[in-house]
């Protein structure tokens, strides 16, 4: 006989919490609200516990929400974590007075209505600083968060430990950034900052450096796109110590030093996620952040990797310990080079891995390091020939893949590719998900009726091929959700229907993101 289960409603109220804080967070609110429509027990529980962690994903539920925030105090002190992914629409800039989600917030703040929230993720997409401008220019003067919003994000959010801005600019014409205190708070334990493309001027990266360097003691996240007007070095950061870092990501930095950055990687083992993927180097001996021989016990901890392919060959010898890996700017069969040829032992422990590649031609003379290599399906290396053409991801390369990561759970392919395609390589992998891929698609919102019902066929056609497979997203959007085709089995494992829907990006080891992208996204 198995384990008695036990009834919803015999669980102690000081359980839920509990089962809170092991749903993943993008999931938690629709998971306690399908928990809250039981009855109005649970419900009594349940809605507390959802407003403890607010994720607003759109501009309407966003102003919906800050202005309950505002009107009731005892709301805001259930809140403990506020994420926000919102537009600032010209109807809300252009009102008077402006009402934008960026005002509200700093209403809310300036009230006092959130005094023990510890985590603010504030993400304007991207879209927003140019609608109502008739010759394309930079709407300026929102989306700022000057001198103010700083000194009462201080006075009034005394708890705040975590904090993460994405999608905000400086001023050309009144700079903001750099005289705001951005990042002056003492306690901060947690900083993710995304600037739009050239607007961070090297005097305000100066600034924010500094401050960094006096949280860096109590730092364990750090994740910094500095887009500047000129050409910034991440060698102030890399001089710094952190002595609880586990998860970095760099983004658009250049003038790379190797040999700094080793050593700054060796003085920090304890990191277990690491984001290298988008940065303006160039693929060279000096264009990578790693020496070709690596120390023994480098990054013993590191579980999660998004890297370009120059790197991702660098870091072969600890590859192994990887749980998640994104790989970035390989050509032709780079990628099965690196599982097989380099690593003949494979990638056993690998539960994600998302791939982004193109065919390239070259002579040999100036081929990259793999370019040229390929397997055939009953296991024999080659080198292509010289005047062969690129090798795509469904030319002898995905039963490399297979064979050397056979336990991969979801798989993004970050370049465009006909889903059809994929099913005679796909359904090889027995413990495969989640698929993730690019296509010409428009977003669940805005996607025209005859392209959904493409969309439909299309992956109803894949799903029915591979065994296991409960979802196929496309990510060729900017912003989420994505478009996503989900599958309802029977118990033998045979397709009852496919339905379309909104949907998130790559989820393995992304449980305390409230906003999963796809990897070739952020």
């Amino acid at each position: 006989m198995g384990e008695p289960t036990i009834p919803l409603e015999s669980l102690l109220p000081e359980i839920y919490p509990i089962i809170a804080k092991h749903l993943p967070l993008y999931a938690t609110a629709s998971s306690l609200l399908s928990l809250a429509l039981t009855n109005h027990r649970i419900s009594a529980i349940t809605l507390p516990i959802i407003h403890s962690r607010l994720v607003l994903k759109t501009e309407k539920d966003a102003i919906s929400i800050l202005q309950k925030l505002a009107d009731d105090l005892s709301f805001g002190r259930e809140v403990r974590e506020l994420h926000i992914m919102t537009n600032l629409s010209a109807e809300t800039r252009e009102s008077n007075p402006p009402l934008d989600v960026v005002r509200r917030l700093q209403d809310v703040i300036l009230k006092g209505h959130l005094p023990f929230i510890n985590t603010l993720n504030l993400n304007l997409m991207k879209g927003w600083y140019f609608d109502g401008s008739p010759q394309y220019h930079p709407i300026q003067g929102f989306g700022e968060l000057r001198k103010e919003f700083w000194l009462d994000l201080r006075e009034k959010c005394p708890r705040l430990r975590s904090l993460a801005l994405q999608g905000f600019a400086d001023n050309i014409d009144q700079p903001w950034i750099e005289d705001s205190g951005c990042l002056d708070m003492p306690d901060l334990t947690s900083i993710k900052l995304h600037f739009l493309d050239f607007s961070l001027k090297q005097s305000a990266f100066t600034k924010l450096t500094r401050h960094i360097s006096t949280l860096a003691p109590s730092l364990h996240t750090l994740d910094l796109q500095m887009f500047g007007e000129e050409a910034t070095s991440p060698s102030s950061v890399l001089t710094l110590e952190f002595p609880c870092l586990r998860s970095l990501s760099f983004a658009f930095f250049s003038n790379l030093d190797a040999e700094l950055s080793m050593a700054f990687f060796a003085r920090h083992p304890s990191i277990e996620y690491l984001n290298l993927a988008y940065n303006l180097i160039e693929d060279n001996p000096k264009g990578s952040w790693f020496t070709p021989e690596l120390p023994s016990n480098f990054l013993p901890h590191l579980r999660h990797l998004r890297a370009r392919w120059i790197d991702a060959r660098r870091l072969a010898p600890i590859l192994h310990q990887l749980i998640v890996l994104s790989i970035h700017d390989s050509v032709n069969a780079q990628i099965p080079y690196l599982f097989r040829e380099v690593l003949p032992n494979g990638l056993s422990n690998l539960r994600s891995l998302s791939i982004a590649q193109w065919p390239f031609q070259s002579t040999k003379a100036n081929a990259p390091e793999g370019s040229f290599w390929y397997e055939d399906e009953d296991g024999t290396f080659h080198q292509a020939k010289e005047k062969d053409p690129g090798r795509t991801v469904f030319q002898n390369y995905m039963h490399s893949i297979v064979r050397a990561a056979p336990n991969v759970e979801e798989i993004g392919f970050l370049s465009l590719f006909p889903l059809p395609e994929a099913v005679h390589d796909l359904n090889n992998l027995s413990n495969l998900k989640r698929l993730y891929h690019k296509n010409w698609y428009d977003s669940f919102e805005t996607i025209p009726a005859e392209d959904r019902e493409t969309f439909t066929d299309e992956t109803a056609t894949l799903i029915r091929a591979v065994p296991g497979l409960e979802s196929i997203t496309n990510v060729d959007t900017p912003y989420l959700p994505y478009l996503t085709a989900r599958t309802k089995r029977d118990d033998n494992g045979d397709v009852v229907s496919v339905e379309v829907g909104k949907g998130v990006g790559m989820t393995i080891d992304y449980d305390d993101e409230a906003f999963p992208w796809a990897p070739g996204q952020k």
